[in-house]
């Protein structure tokens, strides 16, 4: 275990490249904005940061297993919805990575929201949409579906984490309360 900070299947993620992912990390453009590394933050940053690698790792080892390949797509933005619906970790890796993005795709893809959900929506929301359901239906049913894709990916990806990844003592989840630094709370 010496070394290894993770294990996704039979590939190790060793602490050598959680260690580089940090070292760029704190020469990039919000180096001021982190904490310091000996601190409860920076140590669970190092932990948020091992997610981030493993995630990356599961979509990758299944993205082989499916025979799913990126296209040339440049990352984009994150959406603090997005982040919200599916979670940091899932949400940064999609955002980050177009092999994420195109998995995502293969394994949620994005449908249309039914009529009786579209509706549902329309009715609890219509200080945000207060057009007649008809104008709307469309638009609110692409962004309903598409919502729901993400989410799906999110439980489906998580199942995929949960089957292969082991995670070496000291790396565990910011949020794990076998460890003392344990203050970020879901």
């Amino acid at each position: 275990m010496n070394g290894v900070a993770a294990w996704v299947g039979e590939r190790a993620i060793a602490v050598v490249a959680v260690e580089e992912r940090l070292a760029a990390m704190r020469r990039g453009p919000y180096a001021a904005r982190l904490p310091h590394p000996d601190t409860a933050e920076g140590r669970n940053l190092r932990r948020w940061l091992v997610q981030v690698l493993v995630a990356e790792a599961v979509v990758e080892h299944e993205a082989a297993a499916l025979g799913v390949v990126a296209d040339d797509e440049e990352p984009r933005p994150l959406t603090l919805a997005e982040a919200l619906r599916t979670g940091g970790v899932t949400a940064a890796v999609v955002a980050a990575h177009p092999l994420a993005r195109a998995l995502r795709l293969r394994v949620a893809p994005p449908l249309p929201a039914s009529d009786e959900v579209t509706a549902d929506y329309h009715r609890r929301n219509r200080d945000r949409h207060p057009e007649p359901l008809d104008d709307v239906r469309a638009g609110l049913a692409a962004r309903l579906g598409a919502e729901d894709a993400e989410r799906r990916f999110a439980a489906w990806l998580d199942g995929r984490y949960a089957a292969l990844v082991r995670l070496a003592p000291g790396y565990e989840h910011p949020a794990d309360p076998r460890h003392p630094d344990a203050t970020h709370r879901h």
